[in-house]
Parts: C-alpha cells; sequence; structure tokens
C-alpha cells in the first residue's frame, strides 16, 4: 500500500510539474504563414500586438496545420490561436469547453481548384476522381465532403479525398496523379498560376452573402478565466489590425508578403499573393450561425460525435 501510494504521489507530483503555468508575464500566440491570417503577421512585425499588451510579452508560435494548433494548446503550450474554424470546434468538444472561440478573423479564402484538362466542369464530375486536402478533418477537408455530399457524391467511396502536404500537391496535380485540391489560399492561387489547376469553386459562393469563417481565434479557457484582460487587449489589437487592413490594402498586402516569405524562406509571388488576397476579407465577427452548419458537416463526416453541443462555443472575453 505504502508503495501504491508512493506512487501516486509521484504521479501528481510529475503531473504537477508539467502542468502549464498561467503565466500573466507573457502570451503565446499560435498562428500561420498565410494570408488569412494577415493580421497576426502584419500586427506582430509592426509591433502593434506587442504595444497593445505592455504588461505581457507577446511570443508568436509558428505552426504549419491546425490539428497541430489544438495539440499545442491542450499540452499547455500556446495560450490564444488563430486557426480554421474547424479545428476549433473540434478542440471544444473534445476539450470540454477548456478551447474557446474569442473573435473571428478572416473569411473566405478557400477554393475547389481542379487539373487543366481532366474534364471537371462542375462537382459532379469529381466521381471516381482523386482530391487532396490539407489534413484530415481540417476545414477545408470538412468543406470538401460536404460538397460532395450535397451533390450526390460519398466521400471516399466515390472520390478518394487524399490528406496530403502542399509539397506533394503540387508535384502531384503537375504530374496528373491527383485531379484537384480543395485548398487555402495563397496556396489555391498558387496551384492555378503554377501547376496547371483552374479554378472549380471559390468556396464563399456556398455561403449565404459569400461569408464563411475561414480563421478564429481561440483561447484556452484557464488562460482567459487567469488574464482576462490580456485576451481582452488581444482581440481589440486584432480587431484594429483587421480594421487596417481592410483599409489599407495594398500596403497590407505588402507587409504580409514579406513577413511570410521572412518565416518561409521564399517570396510570395505578387500574381499568387494579389489573386488569393482578392478571395479574403477580415473581420472580428465570429459568424456563429456559420460555426453551427461547420459543426453539422463534420458531425456527417464522423469528425465529431453526434449532437455534440456547441453551447459556450464563443464566448466574449
Amino acid at each position: 500500500m505504502r508503495v501504491l501510494l508512493a506512487l501516486l504521489l509521484g504521479l501528481a507530483l510529475l503531473v504537477a510539474c508539467h502542468a502549464p503555468p498561467e503565466d500573466g508575464t507573457r502570451i503565446r500566440i499560435a498562428y500561420m504563414a498565410r494570408l488569412t491570417h494577415a493580421p497576426a503577421v502584419t500586427g506582430l512585425d509592426s509591433g502593434r500586438l506587442a504595444a497593445a499588451l505592455p504588461t505581457a510579452r507577446v511570443e508568436g508560435r509558428l505552426f504549419e496545420f491546425g490539428n497541430a494548433v489544438i495539440e499545442a494548446m491542450f499540452a499547455g503550450d500556446v495560450d490564444v490561436a488563430l486557426l480554421g474554424p474547424n479545428p476549433a470546434i473540434n478542440g471544444f468538444v473534445r476539450s470540454r469547453g477548456d478551447v474557446r472561440i474569442v473573435s473571428g478573423i478572416a473569411s473566405g479564402g478557400s477554393a475547389l481548384v481542379v487539373r487543366a484538362g481532366a474534364g471537371i466542369a462542375t462537382p459532379a464530375d469529381l466521381r471516381g476522381r482523386r482530391v487532396a486536402t490539407p489534413q484530415v478533418a481540417s476545414t477545408q477537408d470538412v468543406a470538401l465532403r460536404a460538397l460532395l455530399r450535397r451533390h450526390g457524391l460519398t466521400p471516399d467511396r466515390d472520390v478518394t479525398v487524399l490528406p496530403l502536404g502542399s509539397t506533394e500537391t503540387r508535384l502531384l496535380l503537375a504530374r496528373g496523379e491527383i485531379d484537384g485540391a480543395f485548398a487555402p489560399e495563397p496556396f489555391a492561387s498558387e496551384l492555378i498560376l503554377t501547376a496547371g489547376a483552374t479554378l472549380l469553386l471559390d468556396e464563399r459562393d456556398e455561403w449565404p452573402g459569400r461569408r464563411h469563417p475561414a480563421t478564429v481565434l481561440a483561447v484556452r479557457q484557464r488562460y482567459l478565466d487567469a488574464h482576462p484582460d490580456h485576451v481582452r487587449r488581444l482581440v481589440t489589437a486584432l480587431d484594429a489590425e483587421a480594421r487596417w487592413i481592410e483599409a489599407h490594402r495594398d500596403d497590407a498586402l505588402s507587409l504580409c508578403q514579406q513577413g511570410i516569405g521572412r518565416r518561409l524562406g521564399r517570396a510570395l509571388p505578387d500574381r499568387v499573393a494579389h489573386m488569393a488576397f482578392e478571395r479574403i476579407a477580415f473581420s472580428a465577427d465570429p459568424m456563429p450561425a456559420a460555426l453551427g452548419r461547420l459543426a453539422r458537416d463534420a458531425e456527417e463526416s464522423h469528425f465529431l460525435p453526434r449532437g455534440a453541443s456547441l453551447a459556450g462555443l464563443v464566448v466574449t472575453p
């Protein structure tokens, strides 16, 4: 019994040592080097986010995929995150409410592109084809599967859905080994301009008013409870950044191109950047009704349990 108690005590101490402290001297922000994350890129690079949080050290943490961001939030490695709405919804359900959406960031910015000359003129023509998405259960993966169902196609039976990285997608599309990709910007525009793809569907056309959430701001509830003022200031600063971008789109795009180039080690070509940026709008509106539709689409794809409650998903810090 004493040995068991000692083991349990040691385990408790180990967990306590690794439990992430809600450190009020910093705020760790996860984001991606994408145009739909422009408010984070320009806000970090200009110092405006740091100026808005004078009592906390602002630390940007760069990620490639939203699902990895959620795992980092679960581990306590980041405090707030810009990410796609579907990983945020999945994180909320899996954590039973420890991941919350506190703001919108961007809308639009996703497109279904297909190989030129493949004979694909409508989504129904995708029967028997192979289409890439960035990652299983990503926002684009959920969107593609929902689109296929609306056109009478069963994902993974009538259409092969392949989670592929950007390098693989570009190469396989150019070789004709896949037939299309549902991709975020600027990658969708890059495929059109450099890999022989054509635009089949701008996802905005599938939504009322051509508005759907592309990027949201999520926070760990424990961090929000401990430091609500930090979160409020960040939300306000990112909203101001989004408004600045909308009022100065040319300047903002130039700054974002430079920032993405520094992070990825390669410049975003002007033609790609301008084509992609036209499909993106920036706003703090989290679009809760659209989040509900996205959750239902994820349920249909078995990425969320049936009847998962979204009560409390969106909160005001």
